[in-house]
């Protein structure tokens, strides 16, 4: 769609607001309408109604008649002059340019005076003279002596007025004087335009054809003329003519039209939510031809930076509340989290949040009936808003996966015209879901969001996972197997400690980003058989904590609880196929003790007791193989770093007020490692080595906190 200039249409073919049978029909009046005494219609319409594309074809349907000669056009632009007195010397030169020439030459000059009448200096009449070229620049060349000539004569503007009307009235000849755009000139420039025509406007077979909104013009003479009311105006005007309002469906008509062409049709599954939003939001505030223009102008330009990023229907509506509703969009961008997102529903205090809300808005101030639409609006735009203004609760499954702007994630596109930070751009997550099996390509995407940081210092890999989780279920079923193995092999590369949630927030870890991507991606659009064979194939390249990790939550689906209850409803696998993880992890691990590369895992505290759970909680070979791995310097030191712990609490201030930020605590506790290996020899070999000064200042860093740390007590960190 191109960018439109808001110009008038020249052509009946150009019209879709049904102007041209007005316009036909007042061209006609036109035509036959006879002026003895000279005649000033108006057009009348709202700003942005159509009124210069009215004009346009009247002028069209005038050309057979201005053809024939018996009729001459006079168009006069009043946007090109700015003053009073530009005003006035144009307004008279294009008098001369076309009715001059019918006038008989010793009156010629009669315009010069009635300029200099009219003008609110009597030097306009002077520059008047020194208008034009030809006959009539001529004869005024002098115009200061022939004003003086006028002057000495005693003659009257009536008089010159008198003498011009009476050669006017011989002729057959008519003249139609089209000024349009009046009520877009500043309320002074406008005052001077309705002078004009009323001092001028009674010439015989002088037609003045006016364009301009009613209400404006009379407010503006109420301003500057209290006494005159619309009187002033009637006895300007002769006829007003209203402009016949567009239907409105076809203003909407269209609106969808020009969003359809360049943001394309939603899916077949968001055309309901497509419709209510437009009916709701954008409908109501396309009232007029030019809300038209600019709401598509405003689309087709805003549109191709979010592409793809944004929901159709929502960025429609953001853009219609931009231009119609300045003060709700400034409201609205101002307040992501009071709109994103669930409420949940044990808040309550429903009253008084619905007035908090209507505040929050600007909306207490709206009369009743725009108050109601604009909360229906925001309702459609925000669903958390149906638990204030309808008491009802939504779930919010699609918001994320659609980047509703309903999603805290995506809202911010909305109003950046840039893709959020906080989602991943449309086409890579598309490409990845269109490439799903292509292992190579998919794990290069993975390795790439490892390296791209946030703002927050995390990784664009734990936004990746995220997102794929909302779209793993378009995922070509042929392409599960593979995407699976690929996430499988990945898993442990992915586990990085700037994507772990901090805080109380810390479960939030890529590790379980991926367990929320196989929910979607394999658990809940498979029987256990198929499961069986996915999970099987990708097993057998896992990377080791996962393998462990994955292993665990099988056999756990099929271990009793206290409650006599198993794992999960529904199983990951079947039985028979979690033991076989079970002893598939067990052997990793080996192989991983066998090769060094346990003793160094930066996963180590946790893959001891994962080990020592899928052993049955027989800790012997696990014992056995610490206690010749205590040898091992690099193995000590990643043991002191990895068992202290951090809890993070609130607590009370000195000011009893409390925390407004949680506080990280670090503990040491031993006893859980009792069976795994032996503490004491653990502690000595701390000991030993922070006795060595050839020590790594990182390394001397753990081993003393591990050290200071008091054993089963806290300490009170950053």
């Amino acid at each position: 769609m191109t960018v439109s200039n808001d110009n008038p249409i020249e052509q009946p073919d150009d019209d879709r607001f049904a102007l041209d049978p007005f316009a036909s029909a007042l061209a006609k009046s036109l035509s036959g309408m006879a002026a003895p005494e000279g005649v000033v219609v108006a057009i009348s319409g709202p700003w942005g109604s159509g009124k210069s594309s009215a004009v346009n074809l009247i002028r069209h349907h005038l050309k057979p008649i201005i053809q024939t000669g018996d009729v001459q056009l006079v168009p006069f632009n009043p946007w090109w002059f700015a003053g009073a007195d530009a005003l006035t010397l144009s307004f008279f030169q294009e008098l001369n340019k076309v009715i001059g020439p019918s006038l008989p030459s010793q009156l010629r000059k009669s315009i010069a005076v009635m300029g200099q009448g009219v003008s609110a200096v009597g030097a306009v009449a002077g520059a008047i003279a020194s208008l034009g070229s030809g006959p009539f620049g001529d004869l005024l060349a002098k115009g200061a002596e022939l004003i003086g000539r006028a002057s000495a004569n005693r003659e009257t503007v009536d008089e010159e007025h008198r003498k011009i009307a009476d050669a006017l009235r011989k002729q057959k000849k008519r003249f139609i004087v089209v000024i349009d755009d009046i009520d877009r000139l500043n309320p002074d420039d406008a005052l001077t335009i309705f002078r004009l025509v009323k001092s001028v406007g009674r010439l015989p077979n002088v037609i003045y054809l006016l364009a301009f909104d009613r209400q404006i013009a009379e407010r503006i003479v109420a301003e500057r003329f209290p006494s005159e009311g619309p009187g002033y105006l009637e006895k300007i005007v002769q006829r007003f003519f209203e402009l016949p309002p567009p239907l409105v469906d076809t203003l909407r008509e269209q609106v969808v039209e020009a969003a359809v062409k360049v943001m394309g049709s939603p899916e077949e599954r968001q055309i309901t939510r497509f419709w209510n939003v437009f009916q709701d939001v954008v409908a109501p505030l396309i009232q007029t031809p030019r809300d038209v223009v600019r709401l598509t102008n405003h689309v087709a330009t805003g549109w191709p930076a979010v592409a793809g990023n944004v929901d159709r229907a929502d960025f429609l509506a953001i853009s219609a509340l931009e231009l119609a509703e300045p003060d709700l969009y400034a409201r609205i961008r101002s307040n992501p989290g009071r709109l994103c997102g669930l409420r949940e529903r044990d808040q309550g205090r429903h009253g008084d949040l619905a007035q908090e809300y209507d505040e929050l808005l600007g909306l207490h101030t709206r009369p009743e009936r725009d108050r109601q639409r604009l909360r229906v609006a925001m309702r459609r735009l925000f669903p958390r808003l149906d638990a204030i203004w309808g008491n009802l609760w939504q779930n919010g499954d699609t918001w994320r996966r659609d980047r509703l702007i309903a999603s805290a994630e995506n809202f911010r596109s909305y109003f950046a015209f840039a893709v959020s930070d906080d989602v991943v751009p449309a086409d890579d997550i598309n490409a990845i879901v269109a490439r799903a099996g292509d292992e190579a390509f998919v794990g290069g995407e993975l390795r790439a969001a490892l390296g791209q940081r946030r703002r927050n210092g995390s990784t664009q890999a734990g936004l990746l996972l995220e997102e794929l989780s909302f779209f793993a279920g378009d995922v070509d079923e042929a392409s599960v197997p593979s995407l699976v193995t690929t996430l499988f092999r990945h898993a442990d590369e992915l586990d990085v400690d700037s994507d772990r949630g901090k805080g109380f927030m810390a479960m939030a870890n890529n590790q379980l980003r991926i367990h929320w991507v196989l929910n979607r991606l394999v658990n809940t659009r498979f029987g256990q058989a198929r499961r069986d064979e996915i999970y099987r194939q990708a097993f057998e390249t896992a990377s080791l904590e996962w393998a462990t990790d994955f292993a665990e939550s099988c056999v756990r689906d099929h271990t009793l609880r206290e409650d006599g209850r198993r794992g999960r409803d529904e199983p990951l696998v079947s039985q028979g196929v979690a033991e076989e993880f079970r002893q598939q992890a067990l052997a990793k691990l080996r192989a991983a003790t066998a090769d060094g590369t346990l003793s160094t895992h930066p996963k180590l505290v946790v893959m001891l007791f994962a080990w020592l759970r899928l052993n049955g909680e027989d800790s012997v070979e696990i014992r056995t193989w610490t206690d010749a791995a205590l040898l091992d310097d690099a193995f000590v030191v990643e043991l002191a770093r990895q068992i202290p712990s951090e809890s993070w609490s609130f607590g009370m201030g000195i000011d009893e007020m409390g925390d407004r930020v949680s506080r990280r605590t670090l503990r040491v506790n031993l006893e859980p490692f009792a069976d795994l290996l032996d503490v004491p020899r653990l502690e000595a070999r701390v000991a030993e080595l922070l006795r060595n000064d050839a020590l790594e200042a990182e390394d001397r860093g753990a081993l003393t906190t591990f050290q200071a740390t008091p054993k089963g007590s806290h300490r009170r960190g950053d």
